[in-house]
């Protein structure tokens, strides 16, 4: 056999096993799509934050093409808007969970825990004040609206509960403020709360144990006389 033949033939066998190496193509649902996108977007905002969301950067954590992220969310804005959706969404019913029970519980460190982390390890609160800070967040938007929708479901639980005890029902307000207080501490652990916590000498430990402290905290008032 000629050189050349032997290359040739060597070639096709190269190309052979090369084609036997490729990956099939997955096929998705658009829902489960949106998903896989939804999640890399997130990923990259509790590690770098806004300036983080780059769609080459996503399409290339999700093994897709940029213009597939279009095909799903439009625009940057379209996905940052999708985010705040689904973040919100699951907000609400961490909030409602961690809050909701009607005594000190073992599961309340966990359920003040997904609070923090649905705010403030993912990112999400970092993006809510971005928002927020530069207008992109109206008034009518969910960002805005999240907070009364928790404290009118949180009010109705905790009127329940009151009367389960024969207690009189607690006063919205204090209801509001337990919701703004849990709040405030995810969104100020989000921005600052690290450096402070390190400044103070806590560990990643000690900030669990906040965590834990908190949702005691938040619990002994539910149940106590006001």
């Amino acid at each position: 056999m000629s050189s050349v033949a032997k290359n040739s033939a060597a070639k096709v066998a190269l190309s052979g096993k090369t084609a036997e190496k490729a990956p099939k193509r997955v096929r998705r649902t658009a829902e489960e799509a949106r998903r896989l996108i939804l999640d890399a977007a997130e990923e990259r905002l509790a590690k770098q934050g806004p300036e983080g969301l780059r769609l080459q950067d996503i399409a290339r954590d999700v093994g897709i093409s940029h213009p597939a992220i279009l095909h799903h969310f439009e625009s940057r804005e379209g996905l940052v808007r999708a985010l705040i959706a689904r973040a919100n969404a699951q907000l609400k019913d961490t909030m409602l969970t961690a809050l909701g029970g009607g005594h000190v519980s073992t599961d309340a460190a966990d359920h003040i825990g997904h609070v923090f982390e649905a705010l403030s390890d993912r990112g999400t609160a970092r993006l809510l004040s971005w928002l927020l800070l530069t207008g992109r967040a109206s008034e009518s938007s969910d960002a805005h609206n999240i907070m009364g929708e928790i404290v009118a479901a949180l009010q109705t639980r905790r009127e329940e509960y009151a009367a389960s005890k024969g207690k009189p029902a607690p006063d919205k307000e204090d209801t509001l403020f337990m919701a703004m207080l849990t709040a405030n501490a995810a969104f100020g652990e989000a921005i600052v709360g690290r450096q402070l916590a390190e400044g103070a000498g806590l560990d990643q430990d000690g900030i669990k144990r906040f965590r834990a402290w908190f949702a005691k905290l938040l619990n002994d008032h539910w149940d106590g006389d006001r």
